[in-house]
């Protein structure tokens, strides 16, 4: 019973730490999710309209991960309504929240995944493409989902359940458009546990599954016979201008960090991503990765964010959504560099340790008042936003 005991107490709290986070999610996600809007937008319709179920998979297999859990949902509950149709993208919008709370935990502790993952949770774009009913929010989840199988990786690489979910993560993502480069780049950087997984796999029926998952992406290759799909799944535009795509990527960071897009289905005006505070933690975090480069988590992510940057800016099907976890990856950076040189400067003084803490605490909290404001009160009244969202005669 001593056994039993210790590991109830040893689970206990981050068990009841994740069910209260997802509860609080599930409430933030939730609220007003069908009266928020007066109706769906143009994207939204065409997402209700689809086609679903086994003949709407096969006729169409790209993003499957988003259109497998809406067709689960809508054969259940039968006429869907605004609530439904949005809600497989509030799913996938508080998965990318855990896994990024997740990935910052394990690099940064406790402390600062709290803080940067209320900061992401309460992100105003990450509201908008969480709780619109489009396929934005598989680009969200993609990077926090690759990190964390990378993660495992590098610790647990012979585990059979980090064996082979790698492999079916990195098969459902090849289900979506561009993603197979970032696929291919994370099964590089995951190389070495990859064939220590295969050398511990010494049963013939253990490899044998290893293969049956790969062959997974067998279905995806019919639809690709046509080039109008294949361009599509490459990530890349139906028609190439050069100049076009070299402005566009020269526009992502500048969408990122200065000013956002002008697209009244998921931002407000040209407002920024990143509020003042959420910038400014994120130029520090930045500005560290850079200035050590030679590390191996600098490199992942410079690598990924260049990825990142090339696909958005060929303006194909891949959006500015991808890259927005690794702007709070770097918020993260930055929140654990000031905590950590605020608290070796006053290594022993009570006072002053807990009011650098109390000061960062209170950034936190105006970088998510400032956002949620933005995007329950502002965006919802903006004629813009008015005049896209309309209720179907």
């Amino acid at each position: 019973m001593k056994p039993l005991r210790k590991r109830l107490k040893q689970y206990s709290r981050p068990v009841v730490g994740l069910v209260a986070a997802i509860i609080s999610l599930l409430g933030l996600f939730l609220w007003r999710l069908w009266s928020l809007t007066p109706g769906l937008s143009p994207t939204e319709y065409a997402t209700a309209g689809a086609t679903y179920g086994w003949h709407g998979l096969v006729q169409s297999p790209l993003f499957l991960p988003i259109d497998f859990l809406r067709s689960s949902l809508f054969s259940l509950a039968g006429h869907h309504g605004i609530l439904l149709t949005r809600l497989p993208n509030v799913v996938f919008g508080i998965v990318t929240i855990l896994l990024l709370g997740f990935i910052i935990r394990a690099w940064h502790g406790t402390r600062t995944a709290v803080w940067a993952t209320l900061m992401f949770a309460c992100n105003a774009w990450v509201l908008h493409i969480s709780r619109l009913a489009s396929n934005d929010s598989v680009y969200l989840l993609a990077l926090p989902l690759l990190l964390v199988v990378q993660l495992y990786m590098l610790k647990k690489p012979t585990k059979p359940l980090v064996w082979y979910g790698s492999l079916t993560t990195c098969v459902l993502l090849l289900y979506v458009p561009g993603m197979i480069w970032l696929v291919l780049l994370s099964l590089y950087w995951q190389r070495r546990g990859l064939v220590a997984g295969w050398r511990a796999r010494t049963a013939r029926w253990q490899r044998g599954l290893y293969v049956l998952l790969a062959l997974g992406v067998l279905p995806l290759l019919p639809y690709l016979t046509q080039l109008s799909h294949l361009k599509q799944w490459l990530g890349l535009p139906e028609q190439f201008s050069f100049s076009e795509i070299g402005r566009q990527t020269l526009f992502v960071p500048v969408h990122l960090l200065v000013r956002g897009p002008l697209d009244a289905e998921r931002w407000l005006a040209h407002a920024p991503i990143l509020d003042a505070i959420a910038l400014a933690l994120a130029v520090i975090g930045i500005w560290f990765y850079i200035t050590h480069f030679s590390a191996t988590r600098s490199r992942v992510l410079t690598s990924f964010t260049a990825v990142g940057v090339i696909l958005i800016g060929l303006g194909g099907s891949v959006g500015l959504s991808l890259l927005v976890p690794m702007l709070f990856i770097g918020v993260a950076m930055g929140i654990a560099y000031m905590s950590r040189e605020w608290l070796s400067v006053f290594p022993r003084n009570p006072v002053a340790r807990r009011l650098g803490l109390a000061i960062l605490s209170l950034a936190v909290a105006v970088s998510c008042a400032y956002n949620l404001r933005a995007y329950f009160v502002a965006w919802p009244h903006n004629p813009s936003t008015l005049a896209t969202f309309q209720a179907q005669n």
